[in-house]
């Protein structure tokens, strides 16, 4: 019976996402925005400078970075943390503290039945970009790049859930986290390398950037197809994203059960 339940949850998160296909669609092509915005900025920077490499890419690494850094930002994104909050001001998370059904396993399919829909057509995407890239602008993209990325797309994905998980348990400090939440994830957005490289923030902070979880959501994975790392950083790599995963899983797990404790059902 759970199995049963926990897999109408994951096929739950897969009707969601395609429930108001309109908006569902403006999602998916909202980040080819950036995406432009980025491609021409450093057109302009590359050509004002007339350097071969800024911060450590030349031109066509830094055009793979800036697709892949999209990409990954959409493939791994949240959003789910205002949705937590929402259970605990108004009550909604009561239900699940008297039924035999655990809400991070709730949390987690839904978010990967919702990521399951968004993954296909995105990969796809980004394959023919990177694709016609290889062929018209004789961009380096190598498929053993590619594989190493795919390998670590799924560490990203848990690892910025978790974070996010983590994180959603301010709400039971807090009657209104939203602020703090917009605050936190333009923090991640911009530590993850999401934005530009870390490199751009020279060499020292890109290190203690680099120490932190958040590089291992984008920086990291996206470096795999840039072909940036060597082998043994990418399997490092690998293991550092894990890593911190059970490391932010075990905080979560903290900061939840101090929650609940204090936790008062006032609506639902």
């Amino acid at each position: 019976m759970p199995n049963k339940v926990y897999r109408k949850i994951l096929h739950m998160g897969i009707q969601n996402e395609m429930e108001y296909r309109t908006n569902y669609w403006i999602q998916l092509v909202s980040f080819l925005v950036p995406m432009m915005t980025q491609f021409f900025l450093w057109l302009a920077i590359f050509q004002s400078s007339g350097q071969g490499t800024i911060v450590g890419y030349t031109f066509q690494e830094m055009l793979i970075y800036i697709i892949m850094a999209a990409v990954t930002g959409k493939l791994v994104a949240a959003g789910f943390e205002y949705e937590i909050a929402g259970d605990i001001k108004e009550g909604g998370l009561g239900k699940f503290l008297v039924q035999p059904l655990n809400y991070f396993a709730y949390r987690i399919l839904k978010f990967l039945g919702a990521k399951a829909v968004q993954s296909i057509l995105v990969i796809v995407f980004a394959a023919v970009v990177l694709i016609w890239l290889r062929i018209a602008m004789q961009v380096p993209v190598g498929w053993d790049s590619a594989l190493r990325y795919l390998i670590a797309l799924p560490g990203a994905l848990l690892l910025n859930f978790v974070i996010y998980y983590a994180l959603s348990g301010i709400a039971f400090w807090l009657t209104e986290s939203t602020g703090l939440f917009y605050t936190l994830s333009l923090i991640i957005y911009i530590a993850s390398g999401s934005v530009f490289p870390l490199t751009i923030f020279g060499e020292t902070i890109a290190k203690l950037l680099g120490m932190l979880p958040f590089s291992y959501i984008v920086f990291f994975p996206v470096n795999m197809i840039t072909g940036k790392l060597t082998p043994t950083e990418a399997l490092t790599g690998i293991g550092m994203q894990w890593l911190w995963i059970v490391v932010i899983l075990l905080v979560a797990r903290w900061v939840w059960s101090s929650g609940v404790r204090r936790y008062v059902a006032v609506g639902g």
